[in-house]
């Protein structure tokens, strides 16, 4: 999720974006939580982001050291689907894809982009869910950088 907000791979240029995240958040600035600056562009220049102090709270439990204390996925789509009924976002689509296009203002801002270039997801139905690779990644986060030790 922290992915989503900052467009960057979790660990960029020696970088872990969850501590550039920590060390960078302020929850006194009431619209972007002192993210202002390592935010999506695309995400802080639609001018309303209603629900995305919630979503950034959320984020940062699920990136919580022990497994213990992060949310299982169930919870983090039910508490999603809440944060978008609660500002008042359509969770009736028929598509995911059509959905966060039209109800994070996505199309005000500029085609969509997929921050990592991925193209493996250009062929896939939205709709099919396929056990064996519902969680399918690009492979454009892998591990194999040194984290900066903290």
């Amino acid at each position: 999720m922290l992915e989503l907000i900052i467009a960057k791979q979790p660990i960029e240029k020696g970088k872990y974006i969850v501590r550039e995240v920590r060390m960078t958040m302020d929850r006194d600035d009431e619209e972007h939580h002192g993210l202002k600056e390592i935010m999506d562009p695309g995400i802080r220049n639609t001018g309303n982001l209603v629900g995305f102090r919630r979503f950034l709270e959320l984020a940062m439990q699920c990136v919580e050291e022990s497994a213990a204390e992060r949310p299982p996925m169930s919870e983090v789509v039910k508490e999603i689907e809440m944060i978008l009924k609660n500002d008042g976002m359509n969770t009736n689509s028929t598509t995911s894809a059509s959905s966060s296009a039209t109800d994070f203002g996505a199309s005000r801002v500029g085609p969509l982009r997929h921050p990592y270039n991925d193209v493996t997801a250009k062929n896939k139905d939205v709709n099919s869910v396929d056990s064996h690779d519902a969680f399918d990644h690009s492979g454009g986060s892998t591990l194999s950088g040194k984290a900066e030790s903290t």
